[in-house]
């Protein structure tokens, strides 16, 4: 057996698989969990004044995944999807953040005056983030058992709650 079965991972990518079709594993999930984490360090260094608010930004997006996800679960009385959907939403992150590093790299390296570089690379990277925020719905909706236009705005609403509290975080840390 792999290490980690990445077929389910991008099957879920491509919307043709759902978290329930995830195997409920505690190991897959720590080792899910230590990707994710690996290919979080390797986007956000690049990008972070330093090691520590790096970390930081680590575990407060884990912290607001695991927040989300049970809060929302339980409000529809579906908790006990939980480790799946966590492990869906782990997944597919390890596979977007390593589509992602190559756009980061590119465009915190990006020379000032490389606009169209610049404006390439962040059209990617809306494609790409568009892409995730539909994975995601598309976890929350099987996950919940909710219409997808729901989901949808579920799954947006985390992503602006994530860009906001780590804004917020980013310069709380700046101003220390």
């Amino acid at each position: 057996m792999s290490f980690i079965p990445v077929l389910p991972f991008l099957r879920i990518m491509g919307l043709l698989a759902a978290p329930q079709d995830l195997p409920y594993s505690k190991k897959l999930l720590l080792r899910v969990l230590l990707l994710y984490m690996i290919s979080g360090m390797l986007v956000l260094l690049p990008g972070s004044a330093d090691f520590f608010t790096a970390v930081i930004l680590l575990l407060l997006d884990l912290l607001l995944l695991t927040a989300f996800l049970q809060f929302c679960l339980y409000t529809r009385n579906t908790s006990a999807r939980f480790l799946q959907t966590f492990m869906a939403c782990l997944g597919v992150g390890v596979v977007f953040q390593l589509l992602a590093l190559p756009l980061m790299l590119v465009l915190n390296s990006a020379a000032e005056g490389a606009q169209t570089n610049n404006t390439l690379g962040g059209l990617f990277y809306l494609i790409l983030v568009s892409w995730q925020v539909s994975v995601v719905a598309h976890i929350l909706r099987h996950a919940m058992n909710l219409i997808m236009p729901l989901s949808l705005l579920l799954s947006f609403a985390y992503l602006i709650m994530v860009i906001f509290l780590s804004n917020q975080v980013v310069g709380f840390l700046a101003s220390v």
